[in-house]
């Protein structure tokens, strides 16, 4: 499939696995076609090159860099280590993972895949034969070139706002419509399996992707090759990703391809960001030091290196459970058609000074790169010389002529020697593929998860010949605070699903209680790869973008059923703002992507004023307010204040996520301290599943007295002590209604009738709140003009605490059990005031 004939040439390639142990290996490199992939990617570059000149956006240089690697990728063949898939399918849940993690160097795979694309389309209406078609709603074609860095509101009147509808050279736009083409990757791009670019996401993720394989008892070939440049291994993601890829035993399962070409945004990094002086920073050594197993290429731009790379990994002994990196040596800026540094009397433009597309359409510069592309193969490009189009119009008109200038290299040969590679490697990638976990079915859907059916008492079960109790409830009285309930979903989700629940927190797994969610113990790729909890170190960011490639990989052939895991990544509320982001473009990715996703799970342990025991820096009041910063309907927060709401509230999250596609991420916020359980017998909602509606009335209006207001109360300390001064609210006859609010998101979840009953137009202004989180965000949104005003909140001064004991900080946040009822009274006895203040309010409108 992948060579053309037996000839074969000695390649070297730099080895380095450790201090002090540098060698050269000598590949043996068979025909893989070489010619006909130095054509494509001189395609590849001129079609990008087209991207930016005609969109005026986008970047130059690194793309042009990764070309070689990305045309060798996709077209040596799994033999020779290059990607095993198909390109006709190619979202196939049984094809290898292709992560562009640079994600700003995407114009070299758009332009790839429609050189690719083309040649399928092309070969299938020369010879009729339907084995090169490609999925109309997956391809993409030379029209998608013109919707490079365009939004698919704009694509879908391009064309008609500019009388081009039923032009010929847009005729592929009828029915498909054109594709958006986003200035990063996406994952619902053609073979790109990660939403790449901010802070080097795209590269963390990448363990999951690699150690999911594993996880699934995947044949040994199954792999996930990453690209990403030499800049972005400065990353806090990438340095974590050292370890974390290690700890998972990924082993050559994992192959990244970095682009070192010492050329960032604006700078270089050695001798630039990093002092000349210093010698010794070397990326090599810096990644065997982490026990990487790592190839170095003098010339990454090389195709013979680079297959010669990529055949040294693909013979790599699968015991050897190191990753791997190739480091190549590239050129930012590189050009198929250069000479000496020169492109027809031009100096060629590299380093940083090519990092975006800043030349002016059709700039003397492009007109070099154009002449050496037309003088290669006797084409001729139309109106570059003419300079910019005069219209809008006739810039499209211009653009798609080039770019079909471009694609008719194909027709030359080219084209149908792709084709035919193509299905070839498409043909070897198999329908159907042993796997450890069942496929059958989606076991996060089983009702056993739905909050009305889950055990009430404690009972004794057994996963894995493990036998394990699980108290998903507790009595009256027993003190337990809300953290001790984790471990105790997780086992419950790990029983029902068949260990499919998996857990990576942190170096404190015990202290935020998910360590013990697990029946078939610690992952081990070699010794226990059904295990369940992940090894890891101090390294939130990178754990969060691992559990975020876990739960987004399937092996379901099915869009609309998920085959994987689910996960759950956690720390200290104050610092899961290192999670955010990995979190945040995963959500961007499960509601674009037209594949089910698992749901990940983030638990905000030790959350609200209580951890400023540690210190001031555990504070978490503010840090875990980023999870609100969700659209609605994407995320579902989960404020749990007493153990016998954690399991109502968490099931009725996984019970909605699990079938509602878009609902990817829920959020646990606990606290650190034990209270008692409640005693639900004196509340107005007697409901032990009440949490699950998102909010339940403690405390009713006694109808036989005038309503001084309506509370509403968020978090554990202040909940637990709000409950306290009850008996003296009653003594005194203040009249005040108290609504436990466990989640806004499920409240939305909820029938108006009971949506209102909760929260009324009337209520919003006449009431207030007490939170352990902030009063800048209310446990409900568009609460009326007064409720911050006489809100209990440890920010109530906006200053931060200082810390001591846990009564301290709580009674220096003026949450203290006196400190809540002298609050309420307030409230209660400006009732009339507060009223009046708002009628003369709405009277002036």
């Amino acid at each position: 499939m992948a060579t053309s004939s037996t000839a074969t040439r000695s390649v070297k390639v730099g080895s380095l696995a450790g201090a002090g142990r540098a060698k050269q290996l000598n590949v043996e490199v068979p025909d893989y076609g070489r010619r006909q992939l130095e054509d494509t990617a001189f395609l590849t570059s001129m079609l990008l090159v087209l991207l930016g000149n005609y969109s005026q956006t986008g970047h130059f240089g690194g793309p042009l860099a990764y070309t070689p690697y990305n045309v060798a990728v996709h077209l040596v063949g799994p033999e020779l280590g290059g990607l095993a898939y198909d390109l006709r399918h190619p979202k196939h849940p049984n094809a290898d993972n292709f992560m562009l993690a640079g994600g700003h160097c995407i114009p070299t795979c758009y332009a790839l895949w429609i050189v690719l694309c083309e040649a399928l389309e092309r070969q299938r209406a020369a010879t009729g034969d339907e084995r090169f078609a490609t999925d109309p709603g997956q391809n993409m074609l030379s029209v998608d070139a013109i919707g490079f860095r365009r939004g698919a509101g704009a694509l879908a009147t391009i064309l008609e706002e500019n009388g081009l509808t039923d032009h010929p050279l847009f005729a592929q736009a009828k029915g498909r419509g054109i594709r958006a083409l986003a200035g990063h990757a996406e994952t619902t791009d053609m073979t790109n399996d990660v939403n790449g670019g901010p802070s080097g996401i795209g590269f963390s993720t990448s363990a999951g992707k690699a150690m999911f394989w594993d996880f699934a008892g995947s044949p040994a070939e199954r792999k996930t090759i990453v690209f990403e440049g030499e800049m972005a291994l400065t990353e806090g993601h990438a340095q974590e990703i050292k370890t974390i890829a290690l700890a998972q035993k990924v082993g050559k399962r994992l192959r990244v391809m970095n682009s070192f070409n010492n050329a960032g945004i604006d700078d270089s990094l050695l001798d630039g960001v990093i002092d000349a002086k210093y010698t010794d920073y070397s990326l090599p050594q810096q990644w065997a030091s982490y026990g990487w197993n790592v190839l170095t290429l003098e010339n990454g731009n090389d195709l013979d290196q680079v297959v010669a790379a990529l055949k040294a990994m693909e013979d790599w002994d699968i015991s050897d459970r190191r990753p791997m990196i190739t480091i190549g040596r590239t050129l930012k800026g590189w050009w198929p058609g250069a000479v000496d540094g020169r492109i027809n009397g031009h100096d060629q433009i590299v380093d940083a000074a090519s990092h975006p597309y800043t030349l002016a359409m059709n700039s003397p510069y492009f007109l070099a790169l154009a002449s050496s592309f037309e003088q290669r193969y006797g084409v001729e490009f139309a109106g570059i010389h003419d300079g910019v189009p005069g219209s809008e119009r006739d810039r499209l008109i211009e653009f798609k002529t080039n770019v079909d200038t471009v694609l008719s290299v194909l027709d030359g040969g080219l084209g149908a020697w792709l084709a035919e590679r193509l299905v070839a490697i498409g043909e070897a990638l198999p329908d159907e593929m042993p796997a450890r976990i069942n496929l059958d079915k989606d076991p996060f859907q089983d009702e056993r998860l739905a909050p009305e059916n889950l055990p009430r008492d404690e009972i004794t079960v057994s996963s894995a010949g493990v036998e394990s109790q699980i108290r998903l409830f507790r009595n009256a009285g027993e003190k337990a605070g809300t953290r001790r309930a984790i471990s105790e979903l997780g086992k419950w989700l790990n029983y029902v699903t068949d260990n499919r629940f998996i857990t990576i927190a942190a170096d404190l797994s015990d202290s935020i209680n998910v360590e013990n969610a697990h029946f078939t113990h610690e992952y081990d790729a070699e010794t226990n790869p059904g295990g369940t909890r992940l090894r890891a170190g101090i390294e939130e960011a990178g754990n969060a973008g691992t559990i975020a490639g876990l739960v987004s990989q399937s092996l379901s052939a099915d869009p609309d059923r998920h085959a994987g895991v689910w996960g759950l990544t956690g720390t200290y509320g104050a610092f899961t703002p290192l999670m955010y982001t990995p979190v945040r473009v995963f959500s961007q990715q499960n509601q674009d992507s037209p594949f089910a996703n698992g749901v990940l799970t983030v638990l905000a342990g030790h959350s609200g004023p209580e951890t400023a025991a540690d210190a001031r820096t555990h504070f978490g009041i503010f840090a875990p307010q980023v999870w609100t910063m969700f659209p609605r309907g994407q995320i579902i927060n989960l404020y749990f204040w007493d153990y016998n709401d954690v399991a109502p509230g968490y099931f009725a999250a996984v019970h909605h996520a699990a079938r509602q596609k878009e609902a990817g991420v829920i959020v646990i916020h606990v606290a650190r301290p034990d209270f008692l359980v409640a005693d639900r017998a004196g509340f107005a909602d007697t409901d032990v599943l009440a949490a699950g509606r998102g909010a339940y009335v403690i405390r009713d209006f006694d109808p036989a007295a005038p309503p001084q207001g309506t509370v509403y109360v968020q978090g554990s300390s202040s909940t637990n002590n709000l409950v306290s001064v009850i008996p003296q609210l009653e003594d005194e006859g203040i009249n005040v209604r108290i609504v436990a609010v466990i989640s806004e998101d499920l409240l939305r979840l909820q029938d108006p009738e009971y949506q209102q009953r909760i929260l009324s137009d009337a209520d919003r202004f006449d009431c207030t709140f007490v939170t352990t989180m902030t009063k800048r965000v209310p446990p409900l949104s568009n609460l009326g003009p007064f409720a911050e005003q006489y809100a209990l909140s440890s920010d109530f001064d906006d200053r931060w605490r200082t810390g001591g004991t846990e009564a301290d900080v709580i009674a220096e946040s003026r949450l203290d059990p006196e400190s809540i009822l002298e609050g309420i009274r307030r409230f209660a006895a400006a009732r009339e005031e507060r009223i009046s203040l708002a009628r003369n309010a709405l009277s002036q409108l």
